[in-house]
């Protein structure tokens, strides 16, 4: 089973680029003379974001590690009752082998197999569940922060943000405007509820909807 800084570390592959029409700028005309190439390229204004500290330590991201770990340990519960179960049965057919016939004994033992395959099954089921609901509730703080960094951007005239994760150097820490964006995640999205569906129903995460705090669109990430 994944934890949850392993999912936070897949929930943005690749860069967060950011290309507004504040930022546009006029070319610079080429010298007298130049072949024409095409226009100069302007560099853009660049920042960066640290995903992992934003999905770590946001107040949604915080909230959706809590209700793992209590889901997690419902998980453990659960498994360890149906490991209880099948030794107790294992035991009681060993007791009771050299009582049984040998078509008793077999019968025993295939039904002893099948529950074995049973509880395998929904370990995998409730496993599965976890890592859905576990995928949308991070999905829910993923689609809100872009929105935040995307709205940051265009008021600060920024040409692109990148991962902090893909950066090799930074000179100026002025650039990393992570503080800033967890400050207004927190604003608009102070919770996530996380779903992990019982077997057979569909996980769901969803932002509660309150006055402080407008409710975030749950998508799936495919």
């Amino acid at each position: 089973m994944r934890s949850f800084k392993s999912v936070i570390g897949l929930a943005f592959l690749g860069a967060v680029a950011i290309a507004s029409g504040a930022v546009a700028q006029t070319p610079a005309a080429p010298a007298a003379g130049a072949a024409p190439f095409g226009p100069a390229l302007v560099a853009p204004t660049v920042a960066v974001v640290d995903i992992q500290r934003v999905l770590g330590e946001s107040a949604a991201g915080r909230s959706i590690q809590s209700q793992l770990e209590a889901e997690r340990r419902k998980i453990r519960d659960q498994v360890s009752h149906l490991e209880d179960e099948l030794k107790a049965g294992e035991n009681d057919l060993r007791r009771q082998r050299s009582v049984l016939q040998p078509d008793q004994v077999n019968e025993q033992m295939q039904a002893l197999q099948q529950k074995q395959a049973n509880a395998q099954r929904i370990v995998q089921d409730r496993q599965e569940a976890f890592t859905k609901g576990e995928n949308e509730a991070v999905n829910v703080v993923g689609d809100n922060m872009r929105d935040i960094v995307q709205q940051y951007a265009a008021e600060r005239h920024i040409g692109m943000v990148l991962r902090k994760e893909l950066v090799i150097s930074m000179a100026d820490k002025n650039m990393d405007i992570t503080d800033e964006i967890i400050s207004r995640l927190n604003a608009k999205l102070p919770s996530v509820t996380v779903s992990v569906a019982s077997v057979g129903a569909p996980a769901t995460a969803e932002a509660p909807s309150t006055s402080a705090a407008p409710a975030a669109k749950a998508s799936s990430k495919k």
